[in-house]
């Protein structure tokens, strides 16, 4: 049986204005992401956020309920490709990475939180991550503004690797799920989750750390987008009685 499986891209989008529906490229964007949800067989939510960091390199995330259905709209419809047809005139391939991870959980809540971070590791050293990765993921999953996690090791082969990032070895993805911007922020500067990435380093050969805020087109036609409306600044954020349940 073939599992459930989530496409991860990460692609140059140079100037293209696909975050903005009110423009051509808005439009052809999301009406990409919708087609795909609602028409294409085995996609239960197609998801696209841009880059905190780069505002020139946008993030798909495509939730399969198999990898074979994943390899059949590839194989059938892309020609092979990573990239859709309709938006070949947008995503450089030559700045396209296309992985394929199996989640650990069927839950994908973390995909319709405020504030999602997306670490990519390569070149895993299986003794040393074994080692290391557990109190990487516990510090993660107990951060007080952490709503969950996503892991999956990158199935090879990789459709699109433009950077090279596969041929360091194994890969795997980790997708985190936050209440917001400023509270991630100022929970992964803490002392505990702080020294367990930086531990990371011993285990793999590179490693690669995105923030955005994700939209969602499920296949039922319902479309899910974050709006900041105002600039709170949440440092003094206190909550409610009873709802603090971790500490690090």
């Amino acid at each position: 049986m073939s599992p459930p499986a989530i496409e991860i891209v990460v692609t140059d989008i140079g100037n293209h204005t696909v975050n903005d529906e009110s423009t051509e490229d808005g439009k052809v964007w999301l009406e990409a992401f919708r087609a795909a949800a609602e028409g294409v067989p085995g996609i239960r939510r197609a998801c696209y956020a841009m880059s905190d960091r780069d505002p020139n390199i946008a993030m798909h995330f495509i939730d399969y309920q198999s990898h074979k259905q994943h390899n059949t709209h590839k194989d059938t419809d892309f020609g092979g490709s990573g990239i859709a047809p309709d938006l070949k005139h947008i995503m450089n391939p030559k700045g396209t990475d296309l992985y394929v991870i199996y989640p650990h959980t069927p839950d994908r809540h973390v995909l319709y939180a405020p504030e999602v971070h997306v670490v990519f590791y390569f070149g895993i050293d299986d003794a040393k991550f074994s080692e290391l990765a557990p109190e990487w993921f516990t510090s993660i999953e107990k951060s007080d503004s952490c709503v969950g996690y996503i892991w999956g090791e990158i199935q090879p082969p990789a459709r699109e690797d433009s950077r090279g990032n596969m041929r360091l070895g194994k890969g795997g993805v980790m997708i985190s799920g936050w209440r917001s911007k400023e509270e991630h922020d100022r929970d992964v500067n803490k002392p505990r989750v702080r020294e367990a990435y930086e531990a990371m380093d011993a285990a793999v050969k590179r490693k690669d750390t995105w923030g955005m805020q994700v939209n969602v087109m499920e296949n039922s036609g319902y479309y899910h987008k974050w709006r900041r409306l105002t600039q709170t600044n949440r440092d003094n954020f206190l909550l409610a009685a009873g709802t603090h349940s971790h500490t690090l």
